[in-house]
């Protein structure tokens, strides 16, 4: 089976559009200057004074956040079916989630068989000099690979992950990430990727996602 996200739309069920609830596009562009706050202080070369200020302006700001802040980011729902669950599930993920300010900037849509991420990386993700971490290559193979494997509409959580390194995967490029599935098995669904720059292959992964009782995607017990 198919998932039934359009070719060439997004995989998981994020808002995007002119029908973007004002909430979102607030907590967005409230993320995305926490992403230019975190660019700004990772090796930072301001001088004390400067740090100083920003500092006593920040906590000043986490001060006025600190009454709003959850204990999950699972308020209102579970997962509740994987790519395609409430869409502030995916607002708020570590890796993907346009809403979180330490969340790289990738985009994941459906081409065809395939499930296709690209992202820009800059400095804040830097492993060795002018390279990306490989921590966060894994990560983002692990995103994607998950996007392919739900085109089979079974609920699994990744079991196994592994990545072969080619070469670095350079910063400030477009990087592209490609999973597809290779094959089914009765409780398995084994996924492959590839990622790119350019004409240049970076890595290669492959992923087992595990069929599990969707009840595993509920919300957690308080």
């Amino acid at each position: 089976m198919l998932s039934p996200v359009p070719d060439g739309g997004l995989v998981h069920n994020l808002h995007e559009g002119p029908d973007t609830p004002a909430a979102i596009l607030a907590g967005r562009r409230a993320a995305d200057a926490a992403r230019r706050i975190v660019a700004g202080l990772t090796a930072s070369g301001a001088d004390p004074a400067t740090l100083t200020e920003v500092a006593a302006g920040l906590e000043a700001i986490a001060e006025v956040l600190e009454p709003h802040t959850p204990s999950t980011r699972y308020p209102d729902t579970g997962l509740h079916g994987g790519v395609q669950a409430a869409s502030q599930v995916w607002e708020s993920h570590p890796f993907i989630g346009p809403g979180h300010p330490l969340a790289p900037p990738i985009r994941i849509e459906r081409h065809g068989d395939r499930a296709v991420g690209t992202a820009t990386f800059g400095h804040v993700y830097e492993g060795p000099p002018g390279c990306l971490h490989g921590g966060i290559v894994a990560a983002m193979f692990d995103m994607v690979l998950g996007a392919a494997a739900s085109f089979a509409q079974r609920p699994t959580l990744t079991g196994t992950l592994s990545v072969r390194y080619r070469r670095p995967t350079p910063l400030m490029e477009e990087i592209r990430f490609v999973g597809w599935i290779d094959r089914l098995e009765e409780r398995k669904t084994i996924t492959k990727g590839e990622a790119w720059a350019g004409d240049d292959l970076l890595a290669e992964a492959e992923a087992i996602f595990v069929l599990v009782n969707t009840t595993r995607y509920d919300q957690p017990e308080p």
